[in-house]
């Protein structure tokens, strides 16, 4: 015979109030979720006063401890001492400005003025500023001149980088040449094209780099552009490629001279002369051609750069 249960609860009203006790004890057994505290006095009333502590094994300051907030106290595994952080570390200073000018220096150079308008851009100042570290360059147009400033060593390499860009841009100037001889720029390869003036001469075509670096003219079938004519030496001129400058000279090997630019190049004892593209190179030959200061060869060149 069925008998009821004696105990008036529902089953289902005491698996409620099961699960309620259950959950008080969970709470009791396990802290209360952190709460960030909003102000000073609430964090006061919850552990007291926050108080400076020392953590000697930790390197890190507790950020909850910057705002106050940190609950863990004596506990916390983060330093709440942050002069206790900066010990060891060098003491600050004030930035002191005053001897930036002690150690410059300046110096003039002179620049012929029919360069000046080539030399005198802003391309010039930014070259001479990244190869030599000066700090200013001024121009003076009416007296044409340069002025540059920096530390000593500086302004002699830029001073020492102008000059060799002066004295290269006697035979032809122009911003492009100002430029190639002020920046250096090594190169691994070049590529070297002789057009000819006049209808005698015959074109030459040149891949200087690696083992292959001259290239030589005169009147010698052996020579690498035989050039015909009574006054053209055997061995008359030679092309030489600088990878580490970046730069391709020419030295005149000749008894009767060669000219670039119109201006005869110097012995071959007495230097060798950049030459870069649209330069013109002429040989002193005695016909009609020569005499019209067209017997030679229109430069085409091209840098291939590292």
């Amino acid at each position: 015979m069925y008998q009821p249960d004696s105990d008036p609860v529902p089953k289902r009203a005491r698996t409620e109030e099961s699960n309620h006790e259950e959950a008080e004890a969970d709470q009791e057994s396990f802290p209360p979720p952190r709460r960030v505290p909003r102000t000073v006095e609430e964090t006061a009333a919850l552990i007291g006063n926050v108080r400076d502590i020392s953590n000697p094994r930790c390197q890190r300051l507790c950020t909850h401890f910057l705002k106050n907030d940190c609950l863990w106290g004596d506990q916390c595994r983060f330093s709440h001492d942050a002069k206790a952080l900066r010990a060891g570390a060098p003491p600050t200073e004030e930035m002191n400005f005053s001897n930036l000018d002690v150690n410059q220096v300046s110096s003039v150079v002179e620049i012929p003025r029919v360069q000046l308008r080539s030399f005198m851009t802003e391309s010039t100042r930014r070259l001479l500023a990244e190869s030599a570290g000066i700090t200013d360059l001024e121009w003076d147009a009416e007296l044409s001149q340069a002025t540059l400033f920096g530390t000593a060593v500086q302004v002699e390499k830029a001073e020492e980088l102008l000059r060799r860009a002066i004295t290269h841009c006697k035979w032809g100037v122009n911003e492009v040449k100002v430029q190639g001889l002020l920046a250096q720029e090594p190169c691994t390869s070049a590529k070297l094209l002789l057009s000819p003036m006049v209808p005698g001469l015959r074109q030459g075509s040149f891949s200087l780099g690696g083992d292959k670096l001259h290239v030589v003219l005169g009147s010698d079938a052996s020579s690498d552009l035989p050039i015909k004519g009574a006054v053209i030496s055997r061995t008359h001129a030679r092309f030489e490629l600088v990878p580490s400058r970046g730069a391709l000279y020419i030295v005149d090997l000749s008894t009767n001279g060669t000219f670039l630019n119109g201006v005869r190049l110097p012995g071959k004892a007495s230097g060798k002369v950049a030459c870069f593209h649209g330069d013109e190179l002429v040989f002193p030959e005695s016909t009609t051609a020569a005499k019209l200061g067209e017997y030679g060869y229109m430069i085409n060149l091209q840098f291939f750069r590292c």
